[in-house]
């Protein structure tokens, strides 16, 4: 019963430029997402203010979406990057994994995002990490170069998405990314919380109708 209760979320957005410049953040469920910054080169036609971050939650989970065109055409060999980095605090529960997706193609060329998720700082202890390529498009489930479970599970993250395009001869190629997403489960969820509390009410009503009998006996 409990893990049927949910509660409607709505999706909170905004560009990447402006997260930066204003040092926004973005807030879903217990989840704060802040110190958004970017470092690109070689996508030519990248802009910041068309790549729109969502904070949004599904199913009890939360999720980080960055939406818009990153994108390398043309011939090579040439290679392109883009670091994407971001802070995640959760203050209802520790957060204990980690998962990325992405929506792309590389088409002839190379692409890779690499995920690291560290302490303290962006070049903290590392405590997780995820790698995705052309032919591997999400995690879980993890493979031999993933480490989506964060042990022990914190309340604090710094996480830096590193996404890698490459062409790597001179046929004319096009390697894109519309989308990566990022969910976050932690202990407790903060609907299962939520399921429980609510669980909780109609016994407190019975109590308290059993208190009031008591004091009118």
């Amino acid at each position: 019963m409990a893990a049927t209760i949910q509660t409607a979320q709505a999706a909170f957005t905004d560009n990447l430029a402006d997260l930066v410049a204003t040092g926004g953040s973005l807030t879903i469920d217990d989840k704060t997402f802040s110190g958004f910054s970017f470092n690109d080169s070689g996508l030519v036609s990248f802009n910041a203010a068309n790549i729109i971050v969502t904070a949004s939650e599904s199913g009890g989970v939360d999720y980080l979406t960055w939406s818009g065109s990153i994108a390398l055409t043309g011939g090579g060999p040439v290679t392109a990057d883009l670091k994407l980095n971001y802070i995640v605090s959760a203050s209802a529960g520790a957060i204990n994994m980690i998962d990325q997706a992405y929506t792309g193609s590389a088409n002839g060329g190379l692409l890779a995002i690499d995920e690291t998720v560290a302490t303290g700082s962006f070049g903290g202890t590392v405590v997780g990490n995820s790698h995705l390529s052309g032919l591997d498009l999400s995690d879980p489930p993890a493979e031999l170069n993933d480490n989506l479970d964060i042990v022990p599970p914190e309340t604090l993250l710094y996480v830096t998405k590193d996404i890698s395009l490459a062409i790597p001869n001179s046929s004319i190629t096009l390697v894109t990314i519309s989308q990566v997403t990022q969910s976050f489960h932690q202990v407790p969820e903060p609907t299962t919380m939520l399921a429980g509390a609510l669980l909780l009410l109609p016994l407190g009503a019975s109590t308290l109708r059993i208190l009031r009998r008591n004091r009118m006996s």
